[in-house]
Order: structure tokens, then sequence, then C-alpha cells
């Protein structure tokens, strides 16, 4: 198979030295693309390293028989089809098997392996499923068999429950779909294009899918181009067979056993999901390898960079959520980065909006600045230390209670003491009060001072 330059464009940014950021899965020293800018995974083929199921496959029972045309273009006047190969398929003999894995497989190194369906079969579904969400940007087939007279894309963004037609495919559309060539169906938006239906060639012809026109600039992370490029499962409906027709050219060709499906490569170019957010992916939770092994695998896990966090860099990391989330712009490649919490270090999280939630440390406030009533800054603490807040010291009879606790100055620690009492821990009567009580403390029936806790004058 030829090699296809990459039809969408995604922010490439020019390498940076990574600073320190909440999220993990990158040594530090190691650059990113991502040091503020937007960015995105490397692009691959998704169904590469993943299962693709089909209905049937050749020579699942037993061995059987196939022939097919190396007809790569339409015959010129003066020349001739070429005549028809014949071979066989069992899926029992690994030389002779065909199996679904054979269109996922690197077409770089294995050029010339495929998949085949049973002889005879009308209709063949093809279906890949992901273990999440990924951006999905165009698909390839490649056929070794005539390419079909009639098919369907199809795509879900919910793991199968609900699909959406992509695109119809018909050597006449009016008379398969009932579509006019370029109109869509008015239920998907789907239209309908008779280019990749021609019988010739029969053997290699391309089938192409676009998920974006590549002449139009749109925010690859924006919600229209998301609701576009986002998929959970591809499947491809193969409606109806056609013959090359080289066959039709060889009177004894008629009962060569042709009547099946056969396909080179399947490739489904995109990447992980990240919302510009980073540019590297691990495997997702739900991934289940398949048996063959590959290096160029497109996982779906994003190792979020910008002080994001989530399996697709959706939401602000902890502490890192002063204003709301956004997803990067592809366009001009701000990365709307998520900006640190001002907190003091007394609190986990924080509310949208520049408030801290669940401020600890007996700590209060929008930052958590201040402490609690009940508590006092020591002046010999740093304000970001876990003990910086230290409870008010005031003695409970002689002191006034807020709430049932006692109220002291919250810089100094000085209590609020009830009328006649003083002392920093309102635990003594002033001068000219005896007495101490739950009302404070009463005043001295004398000219001068009394003592404090009989109420004797005492004389001069």
């Amino acid at each position: 198979m030829r090699l296809w330059t990459l039809l969408i464009i995604f922010p490439v940014c020019a390498s940076s030295p990574l600073v320190a950021e909440t999220s993990q899965g990158k040594d530090p020293g190691v650059e990113s693309t991502c040091f503020g800018r937007a960015c995105n995974p490397r692009m691959g083929n998704l169904a590469q390293g993943r299962v693709l199921s089909t209905q049937s496959v050749c020579g699942a029972n037993s061995s059987e028989p196939y022939c097919f045309y190396k007809q790569t273009a339409a015959p010129r006047r003066r020349e001739s089809c070429s005549a028809a190969k014949c071979s066989k398929c069992s899926s029992a003999i690994p030389s002779q098997a065909h199996p679904p894995s054979a269109m996922s497989d690197s077409s770089f190194r294995y050029p010339d392996t495929w998949w085949q369906s049973a002889e005879g079969v009308k209709k063949e579904t093809l279906q890949l499923d992901l273990e999440t969400e990924f951006l999905f940007t165009h698909l390839i087939l490649v056929f070794r068999s005539p390419r079909p007279a009639a098919m369907v894309l199809e795509r879900s963004q919910d793991h199968g429950h609900t699909w959406k037609t992509l695109r119809y495919f018909a050597r006449d559309c009016e008379e398969v779909f009932g579509l006019a060539e370029g109109t869509s169906d008015g239920e998907s938006g789907a239209t309908c294009t008779s280019k990749y239906s021609g019988a010739f060639p029969c053997t290699r012809g391309e089938v192409i899918y676009r998920a974006l026109s590549p002449w139009h600039s749109v925010d690859p992370y924006g919600p229209a181009a998301q609701d576009q490029l986002m998929i959970t499962n591809l499947r491809v409906h193969l409606l109806q067979r056609q013959l090359c027709p080289c066959q039709a050219k060889h009177p004894d060709a008629a009962v060569l056993p042709t009547d099946h499906y056969a396909i080179y490569d399947f490739i489904v170019k995109g990447s992980c999901l990240c919302n510009g957010h980073a540019d590297h992916c691990v495997p997702a939770r739900g991934y289940q390898p398949s048996q063959q092994k590959t290096s160029n695998m497109v996982h779906g896990k994003c190792v979020c960079r910008h002080n994001t966090a989530g399996d697709h860099c959706e939401r602000c990391a902890p502490l890192y959520n002063d204003q709301p989330w956004q997803a990067a712009n592809g366009i001009i490649g701000t990365p709307h980065e998520c900006q640190k919490c001002k907190c003091n270090g007394h609190a986990k999280r924080r509310q949208t909006g520049g408030v801290c939630n669940d401020c600890r440390h007996n700590t209060e406030g929008r930052h958590c600045q201040n402490c609690k009533k009940g508590f006092f800054r020591d002046p010999s603490r740093p304000k970001t230390a876990p003990d910086s807040c230290k409870p008010c010291s005031c003695h409970p009879v002689g002191s006034i209670l807020s709430g049932g606790s006692p109220l002291c100055n919250p810089s100094s620690g000085e209590c609020t003491c009830k009328p006649g009492v003083g002392g920093l821990r309102c635990d003594s009567c002033v001068m000219g009060y005896w007495g101490l009580h739950e009302y404070g403390c009463r005043p001295c029936d004398c000219t001068g001072d009394c003592d404090p806790y009989t109420g004797d004058c005492i004389s001069g």
C-alpha cells in the first residue's frame, strides 16, 4: 500500500523544556510539545493492534477454492484482461488463512495479507470496537476483490448503543439509496458518492472517507469538530458485490469462485482524544490487546498537561480550577491552561470562581486565609503551615463564648473577657472586682480594692 499523508492537520508545537506540572507520566526532563501551546498525541491507525470483527471468513469449516483478477486498471483498446489467478483458503492452514486481523496489520511490513469473506456471501459487516473515545479523521479501505457496488459507513459515540451514518457509497446512488449524487439523506446529513464504487480496478481499489473537509479551517478541539470526529465504534456494511469486468470477457470464467469480498487494509486514522492538553497516551481501562504485536499502537488514556486531569484531560486537576476548564484552541494554539488555586495550602480542591472548598487546618475564607473562630494565627509559624492556626486558650468561665467556643483575637490570641474579668486568658478579676462566675466578676462594695476571691475590703 502506498504511503498516505495526513489529511487533517492538528497543531504541532515547537518543543520546549517541560516545566513542573501536576500531571504524571513523563520524565520532567523530557521535552514536551505542550509547553505554552496546544498539543495533540501522534496520529496513527486505530485499528492496528485491536480486534476487527466480521460476519464470515473463508475456509472456516473446510478448504475452499477462490479466484481473483489482478487487473489494476481498465484495459486499453488493444490490451486484454489478464487471466484469473486461483488458490485455496483454509483457516486451519496458516499459509492459506485470511482472517480479519490481516486487515489491521502493518501494511508496510505485511503488504500482501488480507481478509476474505466466505464464498457466496452477499452482504458483510466489518466492525471496530474501541475501548474509549478517540478522534477519527479518515478511513482508507484497500480491497483485494473489486470494490462493492454499494456500501455504508457508520459510527457510534456511545459504544454501539446508537449509530449514525457517515457516508453512502454506490455505483448508482439514486438506484441503491434513493439519493442524488452529493445530496444528504436529511436524517444524519450523510451524503452519497459514486467516486469509490467503480468495478475497476479489480484489485487494490481504494475507498476513502474524510471526517472533515481539508479545505475548511476547523478547530479540532471545538464542540462542532468533536461531534464529527469523536467515535467509540466504526462499522462498514458491504451491501452489494460486483464482478471484475474481465470475468465477462472470458467465457469459461463465469463458473470461477469469485463471489466474495476481500480487503488488504482497514486503516482508521485518528488519535487519542485529549482536548489539546496532551502529547502522549497510555493504555485505557478496558483495552483488550489482539494477538498481533505492534509498536505503533494508538492508546486511549491521555497523559495530561496544562494542569488538567481525566482520561481525556476533560477537567482541571485538583487545586488548579481557579478558572473554568477549557479545551485548547487548535487553530491559534492557545493552551487554556488550568490555573493554580490560591488556597494557602489549606484545601484539597477549589470551586470554579476563585473560592476554596473544604478549607482544612482550622482555616476559612475565600482563600483559606483566615483562622476559624476559636483559633488564632501563630506569628511564629508560616501562613501555609498546617499548624499555623492555634486554638484559643481562654478560660471557659471568664471568656465570652460563641457557639460554645471561646472568642479570641485572630492575630494575637488575646481572649474576649466578660465584664470585670481580665488577663490574656480571662482567668482573673480585674482590680475593683471579685468573685469570678458565669456572668463575670462583681464590683467591690468598698471605697478601695477588695479581695478578688472573697470580696473582703482591703484597707489602703
